[in-house]
């Protein structure tokens, strides 16, 4: 039975005049890699000074998301628990993976909300606005200038600094001004996009951690332990197509 997670959430400071933030990783984790933790650690310290950062969650994507490559939600939502077992403030949420349908992303922060600010009413007496930001990659922010993929609406909610906002952590090569230039939506809501610094390089992703996998190279030292184990364990990421997917 689905249970929010509230073990790592702390208690806003009433004496602190910063705003209570909860910081959201949204994606496939497939796998979850070091470059998705240090995201979100890099956006915890980008956020520090001008907010009280709470708690945050990392909310995988249902099996209902169309992509091939995909494996079960049931593997990747195990790696990532396993993989933020030792954090003390990250959380993750099976809100989204348990649904067998795609879950827009603009839903998934909604119920964050909803829920940290309910439990922080009945658990803790403490009623407050809480805020929550979307931390991401430049591809997401870039494929909010793909025709009809997100909605305008959506788009609004998250980039609005009145109700989310985003923190972008940009990978080499990417032109984040350009990405917001070019769309009528980001650039009204460009006060919201927040440009997290990358003090540390770190290229790692998903698709090249599969790739080496299936070509039977080392993944150590790319990935946390434990999720490394499980995959060993499971003899997950062998073919670039999961059977399951083929059946769907």
């Amino acid at each position: 039975m689905y249970e929010f997670p509230t073990s790592k959430l702390t208690s806003p400071n009433r004496n602190d005049s910063r705003k209570p933030l909860i910081l959201v990783g949204t994606g496939s984790f497939n796998p979850i890699t070091f470059m998705h933790l240090r995201m979100m650690e890099m956006a915890k310290d980008y956020f520090k000074n001008e907010y009280q950062v709470i708690g945050g969650y990392l909310s995988p994507v249902g099996d209902g998301y169309e992509k091939k490559t995909l494996i079960e939600s049931s593997h990747r939502t195990t790696m990532v628990e396993l993989s933020i077992d030792d954090s003390d403030w990250l959380m993750m949420d099976r809100f989204e993976s348990n649904k067998p349908i795609f879950t827009p992303t603009r839903e998934v922060l909604d119920h964050i909300k909803l829920n940290v600010e309910n439990y922080l009413k009945s658990s803790e007496n403490i009623i407050c606005n809480v805020n929550v930001k979307l931390v991401c990659g430049a591809d997401l922010l870039g494929s909010f200038n793909i025709p009809k993929l997100w909605s305008d609406g959506d788009m609004d909610l998250l980039s609005s600094k009145d109700s989310f906002g985003i923190a972008v952590i940009s990978r080499s090569g990417s032109d984040l001004n350009n990405i917001i230039s070019i769309n009528q939506i980001l650039t009204k809501n460009k006060d919201g996009i927040y440009f997290v610094p990358v003090d540390i390089t770190n290229d790692v992703s998903s698709t090249k951690i599969r790739e080496k996998i299936r070509n039977n190279l080392s993944i150590k030292y790319l990935v946390p332990d434990k999720a490394l184990n499980y995959i060993k364990s499971n003899n997950i990421y062998k073919t670039e197509i999961p059977e399951f997917r083929n059946k769907l």
